[in-house]
């Protein structure tokens, strides 16, 4: 359907792209995947028209529709509604309705019913009448209602002007209006930017269905797992596919390496080979025939490229902090409403009088929908948001409090180093200035940078890798992964499972917050909801909760807790029969205690399994040993390669066999201990 073909592209005197190929077909999810500065962005404008080639082209079907979402807002009349935005998408539908109209108004003022002028007239009426029902016109308002709804607004949300809105929410409005428009290839740039868990999940489900190809540019790795069926990752000025979703394309990509790696290392050799033999023998007059021979083959040979350099390891930790209390955090009595603004009613966020207390070294994740309060929260516990109730902070609790708004605040004078180093109070911190700039893509030269030439998203970077040289035992996080690439999410993820303190951070990036969260508080309906055991027990548990809601299952017991109403815990169901799911902390306990009762009948398969392992990592020691040499084109020449050769096969299939032998006693020490 899509085929991007040779492609070469220069900014300046720099090639973006080089040859670039690239095809998509109906029902591919292409994730397009690459470090920040790759071009990404840049091949989608491309492949639309927006922007041309020095060489190559872009082909499609003449009757095929290309639809593309920009990361940027695009000019919108604010003063149409949300509604009417998103119903543009029914641009035909529209035109063939007024037409209807205008044709059933002149069918109504003619009185000759025989003539040909009126058996026209009903001709037309007809074909636009077919065509406006194919096109499901008569849905448009509900389907449109549907669609926004799933992305996030509120029904009453619908008829407001778009100036009501922030360019977060007119971007929604945009995305409803693309979907809408069901093109061939859907184009997505950061399509979950601007999106809440919930509306994340709407997409998903609404895409994994979607009729066409689609292409997008993601740093959402949860996303990308759950939604693409192959990768398209940019590097070096080139384009490299794989197949299957994010976590495959890890393990693909590394072996490609690896590969490559190999074949570049015996080319090496082999070109080093022959050069020696150039320079030993070119000057005797007995082989110098044999000499050129060998220079006019280097020259003809195809040189295999170096494999990439592995991005260099970036991390970073947190200055040990000091340690607090046991109890971070108390609150009594949540209460929270902004008061009325221009004959508005007041927003009720918290209303059930709540009771929350936040324990050292708990690591929370804090979601819900956008608008019901979560960034309150957080500023509610760092204590620049007032609210009714009281708040009591822990002993010796020192808190970081990182918010998107803390970008607008920087000295626009200085430099990003400059800025960097005054907010570092120790000699330690002011020494891993430079690294933590790294971790979040100001690398180099970047670091001289004045601020008043940073884009929006390098400033809120800044701002975070400021917030997180401040030494202290509590951070509060709100979107601090918003902006950051793969690599510098990971980078930030590393650190906070290494950090000793207490974490809550806001975000709606499902695989950070099922990376290092132990607890999940979800705002909503004026109240939070804990769920104690991690981002994965939370899905399950919501996804439980929904079946029950709709009476598809029984009613069991709760292992998350509701947050304490006026002092008292949420009731919790009378106990049923257990539906499997994720397990707690206190049942892995009590089942490690159930295991050590029992160990004394499950040593001996424990020793057998210990046995096994110890010759598997014997074999593929040797396997790795024999793969070294098999890599080398040299070493076939030698006498030895045959037995090399058979050995490795009789390793593979040894390997084999007691693989088998170890997961028949593992299976086996499983029934026991069950």
């Amino acid at each position: 359907m899509l085929a991007v073909q040779n492609i070469t592209f220069f900014i300046s005197n720099r090639c973006l792209f080089k040859n670039l190929n690239l095809q998509a077909n109906p029902g591919d999810r292409i994730g397009l995947v690459g470090p920040n500065g790759a071009g990404k962005t840049t091949l989608l404008r491309l492949i639309t028209g927006k922007l041309q080639p020095e060489a190559g082209q872009v082909t499609w079907p003449s009757d095929t529709s290309v639809g593309y979402l920009e990361q940027e807002v695009l000019e919108v009349n604010v003063n149409q509604s949300i509604k009417s935005v998103a119903m543009l998408a029914f641009e035909e539908a529209n035109q063939l309705e007024k037409e209807i109209v205008k044709l059933g108004n002149q069918i109504a003022e003619t009185t000759d019913f025989l003539s040909d002028d009126y058996q026209k007239l009903l001709d037309k009426i007809e074909r636009a009448q077919t065509r406006y029902d194919l096109l499901e016109g008569g849905r448009k308002e509900a389907k449109t209602e549907e669609m926004l709804e799933g992305l996030g607004f509120n029904t009453e949300d619908l008829d407001e002007p778009v100036a009501k809105f922030s360019g977060g929410w007119r971007m929604r409005a945009l995305l409803a209006k693309l979907l809408l428009q069901r093109p061939d290839i859907l184009l997505l740039d950061e399509p979950t930017n601007h999106l809440d868990i919930d509306s994340i999940e709407w997409l998903e489900k609404y895409l994994q269905a979607y009729h066409g190809a689609v292409i997008l540019v993601s740093h959402d790795q949860y996303f990308l797992n759950r939604m693409v069926n192959g990768i398209a990752e940019l590097r070096n000025s080139k384009i490299f596919t794989y197949t299957g979703n994010y976590d495959e394309y890890l393990v693909q990509r590394e072996e490609q390496i690896e590969m490559q790696a190999k074949v570049y290392e015996a080319q090496q050799k082999e070109i080093a080979q022959t050069e020696r033999f150039i320079e030993r023998f070119k000057a005797k007059a007995t082989k110098a025939k044999q000499a050129q021979s060998r220079v006019k083959s280097l020259e003809k040979m195809e040189r295999v490229e170096a494999p990439d350099d592995a991005q260099a390891e970036m991390s970073f930790r947190f200055a040990e902090p000091p340690r607090s209390g046991k109890v971070v955090l108390e609150i009594k009595k949540l209460l929270k409403t902004y008061p009325s603004i221009d004959d508005s009613p007041p927003v009720h966020v918290f209303t059930e009088g709540q009771d929350l207390e936040i324990e050292r070294g708990d690591k929370i994740a804090l979601i819900g929908t956008n608008g019901a309060g979560k960034s309150t929260l957080a500023r509610i516990i760092n204590g620049n948001e007032p609210f009714d109730g009281n708040m009591k902070e822990g002993h010796k609790v020192h808190q970081t409090f990182f918010a998107q708004h803390l970008a607008d605040v920087l000295e626009s004078e200085r430099t990003v180093l400059d800025e960097t180093l005054a907010s570092a109070p120790t000699a330690e911190a002011r020494a891993n200035a430079r690294n933590i700039l790294g971790c979040f893509l100001f690398s180099g030269d970047d670091v001289f940078k004045p601020i008043s030439v940073l884009s929006g998203g390098e400033r809120s970077r800044l701002a975070l890798a400021k917030t997180l040289l401040q030494p202290a035992n509590f951070l509060i996080l709100d979107e601090p992964t918003n902006h950051l690439d793969i690599q510098s999410k990971n980078v930030l993820l590393q650190a906070l499972k290494d950090y000793e303190g207490t974490v809550l951070a806001v975000s709606h990036d499902r695989h950070f917050l099922a990376e290092f969260a132990s607890t999940v508080w979800r705002v909503e309906e004026g109240q939070v909801s804990i769920y104690d055991g991690g981002y994965s027990y939370y899905e399950w548990k919501r996804k439980e909760q929904q079946e029950e809601k709709e009476g598809k299952t029984k009613v069991v017991p709760s292992n998350g807790k509701q947050a304490q109403n006026n002092g008292t815990k949420a009731s919790q169901s009378d106990a049923k029969p257990a539906v499997k799911g994720p397990k707690t902390k206190e049942q892995k306990r009590l089942e490690a205690q159930k295991r050590s009762k029992s160990g004394s009948n499950t040593n001996g398969v424990r020793k057998k399994m210990q046995d096994y392992e110890k010759e598997l990592e014997k074999l593929e020691a040797r396997k790795t040993e024999l793969e070294k040499l098999l890599a080398d084109t040299t070493f076939y020449d030698k006498p030895e390669a045959n037995d090399c050769i058979r050995e490795h096969a009789e390793i593979e299939k040894k390997l084999s066999e007691l693989f088998a032998k170890w997961s028949e006693a593992a299976e086996k020490l499983e029934a026991m201990e069950g």
